[in-house]
């Protein structure tokens, strides 16, 4: 089966019984596809919300209400999500969902305000719907920290503090994320780079692989071509101490390297890296990349069940100024979502065997 595309949202809407599930953010893009929805007069009957405890600013909790309720929103659901302890929200997600789901005819999932745990385990408990998905990411026009800050912080690392986390609090897991399979075999982990190395670092902590590979994040715009070199650079370290599993091209770049926004390119190189290690070592992959990159995750754990993922949370936010405006809002569609997760799975097999 061929992932369906990442495509700008679409605008046209049908009137069936459709559902919203989002996220209170305080950035400008947690009002993308609100904003998108309202100016195309786009039908909503019902939302979830997840409300943060801890927030990392003042969340637009009012402005985005106020449009779901002019979109036909007759019911506004929320469930409170502790970023700093969200013990339980498995189990919160899966009785919500099934007090709601049996007449909805279509869901809306923005991520663009979650966390990434939260992407993850949502999905999961969203697997078994078996009509329409779509999952909304809206991207900002410009990203802490930018390049002018970047460069600076190599000298003065006091400023720090101007990326988007930093730090590591605490390692989150899940049961629909978990896999028991291989335990007392070698560990392969593998991390996303980003601007916050201790990530890697604390989860390197707690289960000291023998092996650790890299995937790069590469931005589609030319404008931020910068942030991959960079974030490769903060990694340098560790990508050195484990050089034999992180082969550079001729320029010196991570041969690993997958899209931010392509959700697929994630799952292919997920795949490779399963493909050669996957049968005969533990696989454990750590949610460190960005949010779309997050959502690519997720659809190999589908596809690998025997797959652990968890995700080191920051133990910080640079809370003003993380990102500016709103450059696109994006979505990826399924047309029957567990039917298309399950020949995900059954065409996977079918390579292997």
């Amino acid at each position: 089966m061929n992932l369906p595309a990442l495509l700008a949202a679409t605008t046209d809407f049908s009137k069936l019984n459709r559902l919203f599930i989002g996220a209170y953010g305080f950035e400008d893009r947690a009002l993308g596809w609100p904003k998108l929805a309202k100016d195309h007069a786009i039908p909503l009957n019902s939302a979830i919300m997840f409300r943060y405890i801890h927030a990392k600013g003042k969340n637009r909790v009012n402005e985005v209400k106020d449009i779901l309720s002019s979109l036909g929103c007759s019911q506004i659901g929320e469930i409170k999500y502790d970023v700093l302890s969200p013990m339980g929200i498995e189990d919160t997600i899966g009785e919500k969902l099934a007090a709601v789901l049996q007449d909805v005819e279509e869901i809306i999932v923005d991520i663009t305000a979650m966390t990434k745990f939260l992407i993850l385990v949502l999905l999961c408990g969203l697997a078994p719907y078996e009509k329409t998905l779509r999952i909304i990411y809206s991207e900002a026009e410009e990203y802490a920290p930018s390049e002018s800050e970047y460069t600076k912080s190599r000298s003065e690392m006091g400023l720090i503090a101007k990326f988007p986390s930093r730090g590591s609090e605490s390692i989150l897991r899940a049961r629909c994320l978990s896999s028991i399979r291989m335990q007392g075999q070698p560990v392969t982990m593998v991390a996303f780079t980003s601007f916050n190395e201790q990530l890697v670092r604390h989860m390197l902590g707690t289960l000291t692989p023998h092996r650790l590979i890299f995937l790069n994040g590469r931005p589609a715009r030319a404008d931020f071509k910068w942030r991959e070199l960079a974030t490769q650079e903060i990694h340098s370290k560790l990508i050195e101490q484990y050089s034999v599993d992180n082969p550079l091209d001729e320029e010196g770049r991570l041969t690993r390297t997958v899209s931010t926004l392509d959700y697929r390119e994630t799952v292919q190189v997920l795949k490779n890296v399963y493909d050669v290690y996957g049968f005969h070592e533990r696989l454990i992959i750590a949610a460190t990349g960005g949010k779309m990159q997050t959502v690519g995750l997720y659809l190999h754990k589908m596809i690998h069940p025997d797959t652990h993922v968890e995700y080191p949370t920051p133990d910080s936010y640079y809370v003003t100024g993380m990102s500016k405006g709103i450059r696109m809002v994006h979505e990826v569609g399924f047309q029957n979502f567990s039917s298309s997760l399950r020949e995900l799975r059954e065409s996977n097999s079918l390579k292997s065997s």
